[in-house]
């Protein structure tokens, strides 16, 4: 189970258009068009880890003001099991202000301390040693030294960190990102970084560096640099709350931290591409996703459309083997196939969801997968995965068959 421990907050959102000065002051004056709502701080790592890896509990405040009643609504949306305490003084909301073509003009914050300790309470009474916690710290009260060696011992506890380098001491994973280290540290150098490791007794540390990427390091000194091309940062609030999900959902999976960072990393990139808090999918998790799926193709039915077009949506890039003439006459028959392969293979180039087709001669495409590294292989028709052709090479997606449609079928239509 993930349990996410930390700082809940309202993000509200204000759209509007800047296109005068103030005759009051020498101020811009906005004229909203539009507002919304969406879950921040502790609450979108939550939303995050609810949308990509299922059950999530959360565990942080509200106020009993409007906005907390209205994350409240938000939260009842969602299927997140909620352990909300509402004892705190007021509610954090960000209200950020957003001009022509998405540019923030302005942030106003609403906040207090929280003071209570009802939150950890709740969370220790359910803490159990296989959980995998996740620390939303923001630093607004919620999350205290006092009690954070406590879950440290009990289990694994990853940190997005806000306050002081050693209120941290002991935990598996740290996330600071990079303006954050350097307060702590100075400079970031990895020789140094494995030293400070050591010295706070953390199993691992990721510093994320923006458009740089993030900088990966373990106990054992092994280091690793991930770093994915974006199409445009349009806004990174959130970034490092999906960049945390997508590692706990991966932990949590059975992945371990080099792989689970760097398809955080992938995850990120993407966010950052879209305007306001952003909840990500499964599909943001598929790093530059090949797909690969085969057969004859010899007179092309309805079966292999929708075949192809579910193919083409489990990645960004679909290849298609298709048997030579040979081989297929070895499989199927003299009669066979009807449209030789360069009929087929044209055939196949013409459809939108095809991005290349591949011909292969032996009587399975093996070497072929070898050869092109499909991340997902898709097949149609009654196999399981264990039957299909390289399944032990790329994950493995079946698409049921179409009753009643076959090659064998169309053809006998045709000749009668």
């Amino acid at each position: 189970m993930i349990k996410i421990y930390g700082d809940i907050m309202l993000d509200r959102w204000i759209y509007g258009s800047c296109q005068r000065v103030s005759p009051e002051a020498p101020v811009i004056v906005m004229k909203e068009d539009e507002y919304n709502y969406s879950i921040g701080g502790a609450g979108n790592l939550a939303t995050n880890l609810d949308s990509i890896n299922g059950t999530v509990e959360l565990y942080s405040c509200v106020a009993q003001d409007k906005e907390g009643y209205k994350l409240l609504e938000l939260l009842e949306k969602t299927n997140i099991d909620c352990y909300i305490q509402d004892d705190a003084d007021m509610t954090t909301t960000k209200t950020r202000f957003v001009g022509q073509g998405g540019q923030q003009v302005l942030r106003w914050d609403r906040e207090k301390p929280y003071l209570q300790d009802s939150v950890i309470d709740n969370l220790l009474k359910n803490l159990k040693p296989d959980d995998i916690i996740c620390i939303s710290d923001y630093a607004k009260g919620t999350v205290k030294a006092n009690t954070l060696s406590q879950i440290f011992r009990k289990a694994k506890v990853l940190v997005d960190p806000k306050q002081d380098d050693y209120f941290y001491d002991g935990a598996f994973l740290v996330k600071p990102n990079m303006k954050e280290y350097t307060e702590w540290f100075g400079k970031f150098d990895e020789i140094d970084a494995c030293n400070i490791m050591r010295k706070h007794n953390w199993q691992w540390l990721v510093v994320t560096d923006g458009a740089n990427g993030m900088h990966v390091l373990n106990e054992d000194t092994r280091y690793k640099h991930y770093k994915e091309p974006t199409n445009q940062i349009v806004d990174v609030t959130g970034a490092g709350d999906t960049v945390l999900a997508v590692i706990a959902h991966c932990l949590n999976d059975g992945k371990d931290v080099f792989d689970a960072c760097e398809i955080a990393c992938y995850a990120a990139a993407r966010a950052v591409e879209r305007q306001g808090t952003t909840v990500i999918t499964k599909k943001d998790l598929r790093k530059k996703t090949t797909v690969w799926t085969n057969g004859v193709f010899d007179v092309l039915h309805k079966g292999h459309l929708e075949l192809l077009k579910f193919a083409r949506t489990q990645g960004e890039r679909l290849i298609v083997g298709i048997n030579n003439d040979a081989s297929v006459k070895r499989l199927k028959g003299e009669t066979r196939p009807i449209n030789d392969v360069h009929e087929r293979k044209s055939q196949l180039e013409s459809l939108p969801w095809v991005d290349q087709v591949v011909v292969f001669d032996e009587d399975t495409p093996l070497n072929s997968i070898v050869s092109h590294k499909p991340d997902v292989i898709v097949k149609g028709g009654d196999y399981t995965v264990e039957t299909v052709v390289g399944h032990e090479l790329a994950e493995v997606v079946i698409f049921p068959t179409i009753e009643g449609i076959s090659t064998t079928k169309t053809i006998g239509k045709i000749i009668k």
